[in-house]
């Protein structure tokens, strides 16, 4: 028997097995570029308000805030994620786009998404955020914030890994160091 003629025997019998593996590759390589070419966040930002912050706002912020960071990931890039979350603090909205906020603020809450967070009702994220932060800072007195978000409240995590990042925005604006 020639090569040739083992090589088709062959292929006539594991012809299957082999577009079974290759379709699984091509799955497993599907589903594991797309996640390990994308950008990982150094620090996340989280904007709690009643109203939705325009894009603009919001990518401003990023910019703002992207050349006080470091790489705290170490992947070689500083990368300063903000997310928007429409929430009433103080409880005088019910219904559905406040239960959503709510969800999905929690969820950042309790997956550690965030570190640093902008809320408008100071009050309101004093009394229904339980997770440990530092002193709410006007965003008035930080140069970095004063234009974009008059009116909000700045603060971080006080157990995370984002304070000096604070230190580095609030430096400045006569705010103690945690």
């Amino acid at each position: 028997m020639t090569t040739k003629a083992k090589l088709k025997n062959w292929w006539y019998y594991h012809r299957i097995h082999v577009l079974i593996a290759a379709a699984a590759l091509a799955v497993v390589v599907y589903s594991l570029v797309p996640n390990m070419l994308s950008a990982k966040a150094d620090y996340t930002l989280a904007v709690v308000g009643t109203v939705p912050q325009p894009e603009e706002t919001l990518t401003a912020l990023r910019e703002a805030l992207t050349p006080l960071a470091d790489d705290l990931n170490g992947d070689g890039r500083v990368l300063v994620e903000v997310c928007s979350y429409v929430l009433d603090l103080s409880g005088q909205t019910p219904g559905t786009l406040n239960y959503q906020g709510a969800a999905a603020f929690d969820a950042d809450l309790v997956g550690r998404r965030s570190a640093l967070f902008l809320a408008d009702d100071a009050e309101g994220f004093r009394a229904n955020v339980v997770v440990p932060v530092e002193e709410l800072i006007p965003c008035g007195s930080i140069p970095v914030f004063a234009a974009l978000t008059p009116g909000y409240v700045f603060t971080v995590r006080s157990d995370s890994d984002a304070i000096p990042f604070y230190r580095a925005i609030t430096q400045g604006a006569g705010v103690p160091a945690p």
